[in-house]
């Protein structure tokens, strides 16, 4: 197998950025997959992990409280944490714009309580509702899903149409299926749907699961990444539609949607497939290549590419919720899970 210090970064990406790749790790996951030990693994340094996230809500002025909103999914209550920016691009006119948002971490890890939430209230100057869906393998497909849903329908039942739904990596695996069972179900649509790196593809058959084997500086798919897709499905088909979104069928036109990835993304096959799935429908999709960069290259935004990736990010956001305005970026690492 090809290792990563065998790939040397390529010559057109910034100093920043390789920097950052090699302070990157993509490791192999060594431990059995079961409920007991991930849930341990996922209490190592969750206090440094909410600190960081904390600390660069203050830097960016942005508030984290808990939604109020009430939601219960398979019996259990869905809670969501609410990223209010301290400047708004919000005028006051119509429906307050918002974003509901999906963390990323393989199904199985991360919270809420997300870093890429943070900067996204900060930069677009909205606020962003962050799920806290459940997690794998304790709680395998359709389980996280269908919390995510049963959370968008709540929000926006609460705050209005005015939104703008996201995600990243898995997370935005989650947010294409939301999409879809809105739209399968007749529930309210967002205006726009943000996939950041999108990890869409549970079965890893894209030629970048293969190209990008030992590329990408933060995620692999052997001994990683298929063990969590693994854990995520469960029993369900790996081409299932909603464990699988390149598998989506979209027959009326998306709403306006960005895609984000870069060109040692494991995941890059999935934004392509999406990319062209999606415009098939007849609606605007931007998809978005950053040369050299890896999967969820824009968590740590010390380098120009992940601050261009957040610039554009904010500014696709702004111009689907309708508000104006600029906000700064910080060049702080996002820290999130």
């Amino acid at each position: 197998m090809l290792r990563r210090r065998d790939l040397p970064m390529p010559l057109t990406v910034s100093p920043e950025a390789a920097e950052a790749a090699q302070q990157a790790d993509n490791k192999l996951h060594r431990w059995p997959m079961t409920p007991r030990i991930t849930k341990g693994l996922r209490a190592k340094g969750a206090g440094e992990r909410r600190a960081a996230v904390e600390s660069l809500a203050r830097s960016r002025r942005v508030d984290i409280t808990a939604s109020q909103v009430s939601v219960i999914s398979g019996g259990r209550p869905v809670t969501s944490l609410v990223m209010t920016p301290e400047t708004s691009s919000w005028d006051g006119d119509g429906d307050e714009p918002w974003v509901f948002w999906i963390h990323g971490g393989g199904f199985c890890w991360g919270s809420a309580l997300d870093g890429s939430a943070v900067q996204l209230a900060a930069d677009a100057g909205v606020p962003v509702v962050s799920v806290e869906y459940p997690l794998a393998p304790e709680h395998p497909y359709p389980a996280p899903l269908d919390a995510c849903l049963a959370a968008y329908l709540a929000h926006a039942a609460a705050w209005g149409p005015r939104v703008l739904l996201g995600g990243l990596s898995a997370g935005a695996n989650l947010a294409l299926g939301v999409l879809a069972r809105v739209r399968a179900d007749g529930g309210p649509e967002p205006l726009g749907l943000l996939a950041a790196t999108p990890f869409a593809d549970l079965g890893g058959r894209g030629d970048s699961y293969s190209a990008n084997e030992g590329r990408d500086a933060y995620v692999r798919w052997k001994g990683q990444q298929e063990r969590f897709a693994k854990a995520y499905r469960g029993g369900a088909r790996v081409t299932d539609p909603f464990v699988s979104p390149v598998h989506q069928t979209w027959e009326v036109p998306v709403p306006p949607t960005l895609l984000t990835t870069g060109t040692r993304d494991l995941f890059l096959s999935d934004s392509v497939q999406l990319a062209r799935t999606m415009r098939a429908s007849g609606g605007e999709v931007d998809l978005q290549v950053w040369e050299g960069m890896w999967h969820a290259f824009q968590n740590d935004a010390s380098s120009p590419e992940a601050q261009e990736c957040l610039a554009h990010t904010a500014t696709f956001a702004r111009q689907v919720l309708r508000v104006c305005g600029t906000t700064g970026r910080s060049g702080a690492d996002l820290a999130g899970p």
